[in-house]
């Protein structure tokens, strides 16, 4: 664990602080609770004891105790939402405490105070982002000092389902919590490394659980399926709410600012970023269409963040005699490529960067890169959606491809044909407006020579035994739908790289797509399933990806609205049709998105709860409604009585009933995410702090509106006619009502 440089010093100086904080507030304390002038002896009587020993003996043990007392009772006799100084130098203290004091018994003391204590820690984390908001630096560090206690006790196991439960399941909360962290310079590395790996796990499906499990039904699996179907469906709206709220990117951007003089830290932080935004990226949710407009008010993050860090893993591939999938270097730069690709095709102003720099050239010049189908896979969909045809480097790029599928053996080709073509509804999607830059690598694009029925069916036998034999099958199974999977995840497939790889020597076989999907209730609503398992109404019938964000024409066709957007900004037609299109035009279909959200966290939700059923060859198309197969029920989980009581345990502790009365936390606020749509910027949907209002009626935060007309020009970015920010005129009743609702005052 780290140790963060606390030492018994640091403990006295807390403890003093709090004990000024004490007096000057002139809190009354229960009796039996101890003075503030006693701290310091007690304290230096236990670093004493334990410099010769980390495990107190009894006498040092009931000094630390009387200390714990203390700070408890201070804790629960200060109620007042003015508090925040008192809180905050009681977690301070605690935290230090907890860190400087490595025996067991220590930090059991500890974990009791937090349990003792919950109440308190749960009304705090719940309500400082909205003081946050109404008056910026009330809370302090006190959000820090909260959560690195956690650390101090749990060190790295801290998780994004241990977030989950500090917050009640309130993911946003845990958003909000995340995103301090990282912009907060005092918090360390440790601490925010910890941060971006539990976001990362707070995109899978993994930090959803299950409270209770009834095993006494025969169709228990199912309800299961239902009931963490819809958690997932919450969690996911909830989870993009948040990213956009509290300015996620933003909070990224600082923590890679603040590290930049260490390459292995900004490639840490940089990678977690990275798979954040290329999960969130791939769900289909009712805010998607926000989250896609409030990363393009972010587009500097290209060549400052993303570009970099391919710049600064390309030395260790170049010079690594064994490049291949072994090396962390290669995996990362595939994670990095896999997300510009989920970027480009869903953000227009990420392009031109990525199109008129060096980086793709040098990445084909890294060693085997091109002869690995999946590499190559990525490279081609990326150079789609940039359209590198308009680019400096159209046609080196050209040549080097296309040499590099002449080498490929026709097995070879056929297979990135494939997965380019008729299985592309399962995996990453790409643009097709781009046309001339579609028939340049129109040699990779064109559908693969038809098999023979037999070689087919014999094929996809081979692929579905390939995956019920393979090693690391359950991270796999995590990776439904092309997500990327979290740190802890990642480290595991590492050790085990080409434990899979195919005869011809390289990591991509077909075993590298998803499992056979087990089929879902919703598909009567989205009509057949492909071959790939996807319904036939939730792919584009443009991009042939599964849709995200699905719009309809007048004579109706269903697309993914950033395809169409390409297409129509190019081509201004149908591109089925050719008749002329507009996207003014267009519906949203929110059925079409529901069902297709329903499916994907219906087939997340089965992957948790009846795994066995990926592992089992595919069902028949016309056992839709077959319940999977049966598996014995899991054992329910003890009932907590607290949400710090359901984190990591150091072992059974005792018993001890606290005599202490907790006062009423009289803390009166609502959370940000719960603000109505009128308080919301029309752009990305977050709450506003400097709202303007335009000629045409829209609400807007000043700071996205600014960031629009800087990447898209002085036009308005709902209508799309002529805007200048001198014609909005700043909202002041709007931001009246903003702050009354919050503060609970509506």
């Amino acid at each position: 664990m780290a140790e963060f440089g606390y030492a018994s010093e640091h403990v006295e100086e807390a403890l003093l602080r709090m004990g000024s904080v004490v007096n000057a507030r002139g809190l009354s304390l229960p009796e039996g609770a101890g003075r503030a002038e006693d701290l310091q002896a007690r304290w230096q009587a236990v670093a004493a004891a334990a410099a010769v020993n980390p495990e107190l003996d009894p006498d040092s043990a009931e000094q630390l105790k009387a200390v714990f007392s203390f700070i408890e009772a201070v804790i629960i006799s200060c109620g007042a939402p003015d508090s925040f100084d008192v809180y905050e130098v009681c977690f301070e203290a605690l935290t230090k405490i907890g860190f400087v004091l490595r025996g067991t018994s220590a930090k059991e003391q500890l974990l009791r105070l937090l349990e003792d204590v919950h109440e308190v820690y749960d009304v705090l984390l719940s309500c400082v982002e909205t003081y946050e908001w109404v008056q910026p630096g009330a809370t302090g560090l006190l959000r820090l000092w909260m959560l690195q206690v956690l650390f101090a006790i749990f060190g790295h196991s801290l998780t994004g389902l241990s977030l989950m439960e500090l917050t009640d399941n309130d993911v946003s909360g845990a958003v909000s919590l995340i995103s301090f962290i990282l912009r907060c310079e005092q918090a360390p590395f440790e601490m925010q490394s910890m941060a971006g790996n539990c976001l990362v796990q707070l995109t899978t499906a993994d930090s959803v659980f299950l409270s209770k499990v009834d095993a006494s039904s025969e169709d228990w699996q199912n309800q299961q399926i239902a009931k963490l179907t819809g958690m997932l469906n919450r969690h996911v709206n909830g989870l993009i709410k948040g990213i956009i709220q509290f300015d996620i990117v933003e909070a990224f951007g600082r923590c890679i600012c603040q590290h930049q003089m260490s390459h292995s830290r900004t490639d840490i932080i940089v990678k977690y970023f990275l798979t954040m935004i290329h999960n969130s990226l791939l769900y289909c949710s009712e805010n998607q269409k926000k989250l896609r407009q409030h990363l393009a008010t972010q587009s500097t993050i290209v060549q400052d963040i993303m570009i970099p860090y391919v710049h600064n893993i390309l030395p260790a591939l170049y010079d690594n005699p064994a490049c291949g999938p072994g090396i962390i270097e290669w995996q990362n730069l595939k994670a990095v490529l896999q997300t510009f690709v989920v970027v480009t095709f869903n953000i227009n102003v990420f392009r031109p960067n990525l199109r008129d720099c060096d980086m793709i050239p040098k990445v084909c010049e890294v060693p085997g890169i091109l002869a690995h189908i999946s590499m190559l896979e990525l490279l081609i969909k990326l150079l789609i959606n940039v359209d590198f045809s308009n680019g400096p480097y159209c046609e080196m790029l050209s040549q080097t491809l296309q040499g590099a599928f002449e080498r490929m053996s026709p097995e070879q080709q056929a297979r990135l044909q494939r997965r380019l073509t008729s299985e592309q509804s399962a995996r990453l999607p790409f643009a097709r407006s781009s046309v001339k830059a579609v028939e340049l690598l129109g040699f990779a694009l064109q559908p693969a020579a038809e098999e023979e029925p037999e070689v087919a069916a014999a094929r996809m036998a081979r692929k579905k035994h390939n995956w019920r034999k393979a090693k690391n099958k359950a991270k796999r199974r995590k990776r439904l739908f092309a997500m990327q999977p979290s740190k802890g995840e990642d480290a595991e497939e590492q050790g085990g790289a080409g434990d899979d790889e195919g005869q011809d020597g390289e990591d991509d076989s077909d075993d590298d797509d998803m499992p056979p999907l087990i089929p879902a209730s919703t598909t009567e609503e989205l009509g057949e399933t492909n071959a790939a398992g996807i319904p036939e109404k939730a792919i584009c019938q443009l991009s042939g990806a599964m849709m995200h964000d699905p719009v309809s024409t007048p004579d109706g066709f269903l697309f993914e609205r950033a395809a169409l957007e390409d297409w129509t900004n190019t081509h201004g037609s149908n591109p089925l049709t050719g008749a002329p299109l507009d996207m003014n035009e267009v519906a949203d279909r929110q059925d079409i998105q529901s069902y297709i959200q329903d499916y994907q966290m219906q087939m997340l939700a089965a992957a948790q709860v009846t795994p066995e059923a990926f592992d089992a060859p595919s069902s028949p198309q016309g056992d839709a409604e077959a319940a999977a197969p049966a598996v014995p029920a899991p054992p329910p989980p003890p009932p907590a009585n607290s949400l710090l009581g359901d984190l990591p345990s150091l072992g059974k502790a005792p018993d001890s009933p606290s005599s202490k009365k907790k006062n009423k936390i009289r803390i009166e606020s609502r959370s940000v995410v719960d603000c109505p749509d009128d308080m919301r910027c029309a752009v990305d949907g977050k709450v506003m702090v400097n709202p303007v209002k335009s000629p045409y009626g829209h609400s807007f935060e000043k700071k996205t509106l600014e960031r629009c007309m800087q990447n898209c020009g002085s036009v308005c970015p709902i209508t799309q006619k002529p805007l200048r920010l001198e014609d909005c005129h700043p909202d002041s009743e709007m931001k009246k009502r903003i702050v009354k609702f919050l503060k609970g005052q509506a």
